[in-house]
């Protein structure tokens, strides 16, 4: 990057323009411990210059200068994933969009919220509650995600399952394409909203969005201990009952087992699944709620219903998962987008797999939608253990193999997941992407190297040998133990 650039920048943004190394060195990963020796050979995830911007107008002043000057642009906020998402990959600029805070308005009748990107969902649901109205869904890492990149991502998390994904809960948008233009989005708009949702930040910068919101209604929690062999049996039956849930979480054995060792779970949750339901709305809904967990009770189901006060204290705990990497130092896992009626069966063979190669896994996840949960299936692993970390990334690969074999494929994309785009998109699908890529971001500037197609060393089929390779050799040198 011309030194003559950043120093214009440097001069425009003052103390919010930054070419220091140390500072640089803040940006250049995300949740994912990965090893320099992955990430140095084949990347470049040293920004040039780190910027914050105030306002759009700042946004779309930097993306001209980029745009001008063909440099890569990587936006970043609460950068809550493991995918590289919002890490560069190619130098050039990270755009800091955390000062993007604040409401700019709220239309009661109308149920409406007007908010910058950069503010987080606790942020804004702490400001809602205090008019009356509540979100209608958000993240599981709602205290550091932000508004604009959960929009960018696929959007499903807490609430999706009575109110949808966070695209049918967005009216318009303000984005700032790559060449600095600035474009008010509608669904009805020449450039469909539909388009920056999932889109990870590769189509430009989203700056402002208008949310439809709920009124703030009271909420139930129940907390079910579930025998394994029905724990798809449950959750496909309390989604599909007249009282749809606002959320449903389950978790498996293994998982309670560790959080109970790591001094997060009661002893009387270890020798089961767990699944918690929560419900929101009026008296009578909630009526209705109790009605359909009563009848559950007693049907056939292999189900016990643990005490409020621990039901509560889950809904409390519902930022938390990632206490588990107190087992660690740190986690491996792969995130699935799994058809419900296909979680037992991938739950079982997941503990074949674990049985192989003892690695201790463990998985806990939301339904997302009437017909889709995420899941996670993760275990413990050491990036400062560097051969022993490589051999285990191949384990990632084996989840997300059985993922693909019941129905379901990888949750994000960014950078790790590019090997995988086969079982995310079809090949019409991947054409329409690049197609937008193409038609909005002819330069390639905008978070380059993420969502449309694998760098040449991660290309489907080197991948697929790679890890093929190191699980063999992982499970013949006796490695992946397990770890607690």
């Amino acid at each position: 990057m011309k030194s003559l650039i950043i120093d214009q920048l440097k001069q425009k943004l003052g103390n919010r323009a930054t070419d220091s190394q140390f500072e640089s060195s803040l940006y250049s990963r995300d949740l994912a411990p990965v090893p320099n020796l992955l990430v140095n050979p084949l990347f470049n995830t040293a920004a040039d210059l780190v910027v914050r911007p105030i306002d759009t107008a700042e946004v779309a002043e930097i993306l001209k200068i980029s745009w001008d000057n063909d440099i890569p642009v990587t936006p970043r906020a609460g950068a809550s994933t493991v995918y590289f998402d919002s890490v560069p990959i190619k130098g050039g600029i990270v755009m800091d969009l955390n000062l993007l805070k604040g409401i700019v308005a709220l239309d009661e009748s109308g149920m409406m919220v007007t908010v910058k990107a950069g503010t987080t969902w606790s942020e804004l649901e702490k400001y809602l509650n205090g008019k009356g109205f509540a979100l209608r869904s958000f993240p599981s890492s709602a205290p550091v995600a932000s508004i604009g990149g959960w929009f960018c991502m696929m959007g499903y998390g807490i609430g999706s399952i009575k109110y949808g994904s966070l695209l049918s809960q967005v009216k318009a948008i303000e984005l700032v394409l790559p060449n600095g233009e600035v474009k008010q989005l509608t669904s009805d708009s020449d450039i469909p909203l539909d388009y920056l949702a999932g889109s990870e930040g590769t189509l430009g910068v989203v700056t402002q969005l208008q949310v439809h919101v709920r009124k703030l209604t009271s909420m139930k929690h129940y907390l079910l201990k579930v025998k394994e062999p029905d724990l798809s049996r449950v959750v496909n039956h309390i989604q599909g009952e007249r009282m749809v849930p606002y959320n449903i979480h389950f978790s498996d054995q293994k998982y309670n087992a560790v959080m109970n060792k790591l001094g997060f779970v009661a002893d009387e949750f270890t020798g089961s699944c767990t699944v918690a339901v929560d419900y929101e709305g009026s008296e009578d809904d909630l009526k209705a709620a109790d009605a359909v967990i009563s009848e559950m009770m007693s049907g056939d189901f292999e189900v016990e219903l643990a005490e409020e006060k621990d039901a509560n204290q889950e809904w409390k705990e519902k930022f938390l998962a990632l206490r588990l990497k107190r087992g660690g130092p740190s986690q491996l896992g792969g995130e699935v987008w799994l058809p419900i009626n296909n979680l037992n069966h991938y739950l079982d063979t997941i503990k074949e797999m674990d049985k192989k190669y003892t690695l201790g896994l463990v998985s806990y996840g939301h339904v997302a939608t009437a017909e889709h949960a995420v899941v996670m299936t993760a275990f413990f692993a050491d990036e400062r253990k560097t051969i022993d970390y490589v051999l285990k990334l191949s384990m990632v690969k084996k989840i997300q193999d059985i993922g693909h074999r019941y129905g379901g494929k990888p949750y994000g994309i960014g950078l790790w997941n590019t090997p995988y785009i086969g079982y995310i998109f079809d090949n019409s699908q991947l054409a329409e992407l690049r197609a937008r890529k193409k038609e909005l971001d002819p330069k390639g500037i905008m978070n380059p190297g993420k969502v449309y197609r694998p760098p040449l060393l991660l290309n489907s089929f080197n991948f697929k040998v790679a890890m093929n390779i190191l699980a063999a050799v992982s499970r013949a040198v006796g490695r992946g133990n397990r770890r607690v």
